[in-house]
């Protein structure tokens, strides 16, 4: 009997120290998860821009959808993939947290230097609907769980994608 309780205690120890690391893990988990959907469009743009020779509009829709459009020739476009955000996670700025290291800004949870439309190019640059290459930044998280941020950052003349992850402190690569 001695043996079954000092088990048992020991058992619940190993139980109550996992419970404790498995709220922040699983919200590890899910905002990883979610930067990657958002990471694999934004290089399927890309790809998809320089392999078939013609602009490829991103649009994001609020709260949590991102679509990727071929733009035809002459006119027209082309739905070419459309992805949702997992986990209730959202494009969403939280309060107090800085901007990502690479300083494109954060005036909105979806900011590309003001332009209003997003496009990959056949020469593999992110431009304005002008064709000026423009460096953005995209928040997203769980609203009300911080350990959930995550942000993409983009860098318009080469589209080099940047993932950062929000530990509390500071973004982290």
């Amino acid at each position: 009997m001695v043996e079954i309780m000092a088990t048992l205690g020991f058992v619940m120890v190993i139980l109550a120290i996992a419970v404790g690391f498995y709220p922040p893990a699983i919200a590890t988990i899910q905002g990883d998860a979610d930067m990657r959907i958002l990471n694999w469009q934004l290089k399927l743009a890309r790809e998809l821009a320089i392999n078939q020779r013609r602009s490829v509009q991103l649009t994001f829709v609020a709260p949590n959808q991102i679509q990727v459009f071929r733009n035809e020739i002459p006119t027209g476009q082309t739905l070419v993939s459309q992805a949702v955000l997992e986990h209730n996670t959202q494009y969403w700025l939280f309060a107090g947290q800085p901007d990502t290291p690479d300083g494109f800004g954060r005036p909105t949870a979806i900011s590309f230097s003001g332009a209003a439309t997003v496009m990959f190019t056949a020469d593999g640059m992110l431009t304005d609907a002008a064709g000026n290459p423009v460096n953005g930044s995209i928040f997203l998280g769980q609203p009300g769980r911080p350990l959930t941020s995550r942000a993409l950052t983009v860098f318009g003349p080469t589209a080099t994608i940047r993932t950062y992850r929000w530990n509390g402190t500071q973004w982290r690569r």
